[in-house]
């Protein structure tokens, strides 16, 4: 039996902006959103002929099981954050207007099953940023989460196909 195209499933190390954003809780999912647009003639009315890619989007989601200020930026990358020697802040409300472009950053998911520099199933965007809404609860017996979506926006430095990231190795030969 062949094992070669098995993939590592398991934890992962979330790094953003090169900072390790520490432990994630039920794994971490990606997702390409694609839109098209119909090609149609009068010979097959409504039936499409063709597809038109008009576009990708790529997310990535997770859970962060910790709390700190360097998850908080990730999440809410519009607002400041401060760790202070012995005291931290996490600001709410940022004025509208405000560009996610500048905050947005390398991600870098890599399996932990995997050894550093193996780089196979690494899930790199290029240029993240977070773009949905932060809830954290905050009960008696549950776990204080953050749960995050990354959003890829485009990154010109890579040809058409790539704008947004890759999986595994970024130069292949």
């Amino acid at each position: 039996m062949d094992l070669s195209a098995v993939k590592i499933a398991g934890a992962q190390r979330v790094t953003f902006l090169g900072l390790d954003l520490g432990h994630t809780l039920d794994g971490v999912t990606l997702s390409v959103d694609r839109t098209f647009a119909d090609v149609n003639v009068d010979r097959y009315g409504s039936m499409p002929v063709d597809k038109i890619l008009t576009g990708s989007r790529l997310y990535v989601k997770f859970k962060l099981a910790q709390s700190d200020w360097r998850q908080w930026e990730a999440a809410q990358p519009e607002t400041s954050s401060f760790d202070g020697a012995s005291q931290d802040r996490i600001d709410f409300g940022a004025d509208a207007g405000v560009s996610l472009r500048a905050a947005a950053g390398l991600l870098n998911i890599h399996p932990l099953a995997r050894l550093l520099s193996d780089l196979t199933d690494d899930i790199v965007i290029y240029r993240a940023v977070s773009v949905d809404n932060i809830e954290v609860p905050i009960t008696i017996d549950g776990q204080r989460v953050i749960e995050v979506t990354l959003e890829g926006l485009v990154d010109e430095a890579f040809g058409a196909g790539r704008r947004l990231g890759h999986i595994g190795y970024a130069a292949v030969s």
